[in-house]
């Protein structure tokens, strides 16, 4: 499946370019991919079998080069090897004969050059992962997740891919999400979802993961931090309003009944009269991250937000031609219900999510 995968990257590459100008420039192995394709639209193509031949030539010359010159370097060696094996594949998948060309049958070598990648990267992983701390952890963690790559289940990879990453981790308790509601009745159950869910997709990358306390996978995992969040100071204010209006004029253009084609600028006026409803409301979030063991704390912050919804409807005497978009938007406008409780506390929490998850990623990066 890799070697399909790595022949389809390929011929995408190629697709826009003709098989002669990369031939040209150099681009040997594409240009060996190129003529397949050629040749599978037209066997006949002398021109595509003779850059078939040179171009694999140069090629197959480059990455014997590389193997030659590697020296320790196991994974130029495996990725060579894998190119090579790679366009050996793709001939015979194109089910044709290019004459007397033949490429060659890396599997072998590729099989071994598997095995010496996939010895090197366990062994360092192994390595590291004796020094016992959470950096080597990640690091052996990386090391064995490449091993297993060369070669799936590797020994015992599988298994100490586990123990890395278990040692890699950093797992973190959001010990108390506390809301003070005070007399508003909200359902806030969903800002303890959404909050979880940015953690973890903050850390998922960077080995950290994000419980609640409730959680019952949080009684059987070790604790490395905590992390408290205090909503508190909720506030909405009465629903507002007043009206007010406003004068516009437009300079527009009309035709002249004297001269005939000719038109001149009239400027026409209209005043519009708007009725205006609005809430305020604010909300302030305090966050602190603990360490586990020391009790030191890692960072803590405070993050306010306010929000204001609004709702504009109005009419207008006078002349249309002088609205625009705006004054139009005005008295178009539908007389909205007022929001609820929940639907004002999800903007407040909208804001200080976008601070929040601004501050963790650059904590947990």
């Amino acid at each position: 499946m890799k070697h399909i995968c790595f022949i389809l990257l390929l011929a995408l590459i190629v697709s826009c370019q003709s098989t002669q100008k990369l031939y040209e420039k150099g681009d040997y192995t594409k240009a060996y991919y190129s003529a397949l394709g050629d040749l599978k639209k037209n066997n006949a193509d002398v021109n595509a079998k003779q850059i078939l031949a040179d171009a694999y030539s140069q090629s197959a010359a480059k990455y014997e080069a590389d193997i030659a010159n590697a020296k320790n370097n196991r994974a130029l060696v495996y990725n060579s090897y894998r190119a090579l094996q790679a366009m050996y594949e793709a001939y015979n998948e194109a089910s044709f004969t290019a004459g007397a060309f033949s490429p060659k049958d890396y599997s072998t070598e590729l099989s071994q050059a598997a095995e010496n990648a996939a010895a090197y990267s366990y062994n360092k992983g192994i390595s590291l992962l004796q020094h016992g701390d959470r950096i080597s952890a990640r690091k052996a963690y990386d090391n064995l997740q490449q091993a297993d790559s060369y070669v799936p289940g590797y020994k015992d990879v599988i298994e100490k891919k586990q123990e890395a990453y278990v040692l890699a981790i950093t797992n973190v308790i959001v010990n108390k999400l506390d809301q003070r509601f005070g007399y508003y009745n909200i359902n806030g159950a969903f800002f303890e979802n959404d909050l979880l869910w940015n953690l973890n997709s903050i850390g998922k990358n960077n080995y950290y993961i994000f419980y609640n306390i409730n959680d019952s996978r949080a009684s059987n995992i070790r604790v490395d931090q905590y992390m408290d969040i205090n909503m508190y100071d909720i506030w909405f204010s009465n629903l507002a309003t007043n009206t007010y209006s406003y004068n516009v004029s437009k300079s527009v253009p009309v035709k002249n009944d004297k001269l005939p084609n000719s038109t001149s600028n009239v400027t026409v006026t209209a005043t519009v009269y708007v009725t205006r409803r609005i809430i305020n409301s604010r909300a302030v979030m305090d966050y602190r991250i603990t360490d586990a063991k020391s009790q030191r704390i890692i960072s803590s912050n405070r993050i306010p937000a306010q929000y204001t919804w609004e709702s504009l409807t109005g009419r207008y005497t006078g002349d249309s031609r002088a609205l625009g978009d705006k004054d139009w938007a005005i008295i178009r406008g539908v007389y909205n219900n007022r929001p609820s409780y929940d639907d004002l506390y999800r903007e407040l929490t909208r804001q200080m999510m976008n601070q929040f998850t601004f501050s963790m990623r650059s904590i947990y990066r």
